[in-house]
């Protein structure tokens, strides 16, 4: 699982974006992009995003409504579109 996750950062890194900046959406399948990644669950994604259930419950519960939204399972595999968010002008 690891490996995996330096495979992530390392596309972040690439692309010049903090993974922890980054916006994402959530589907059942790619957006083939360079920052479109597959995760088998969604304790995974947590686990590469270190959020824990005692210290990030709102943030977890805020992922968990967008799993729903997009119809998806918690327990199933699905992927994260990562992308730069953008920053409003005045």
């Amino acid at each position: 699982m690891q490996h995996n996750f330096d495979v992530i950062k390392d596309a972040f890194k690439k692309a010049g974006i903090d993974v922890k900046k980054a916006g994402f959406s959530i589907t059942e399948y790619s957006l083939n992009t360079k920052l479109s990644f597959k995760f088998n669950n969604l304790d995974e994604f947590l686990f590469f995003l270190n959020l824990t259930h005692q210290e990030d419950t709102k943030r977890i519960e805020e992922i968990n409504t967008m799993l729903i939204e997009a119809g998806i399972k918690p327990e199933s595999f699905f992927y994260v579109n990562f992308f730069k968010q953008k920053i409003a002008e005045l």
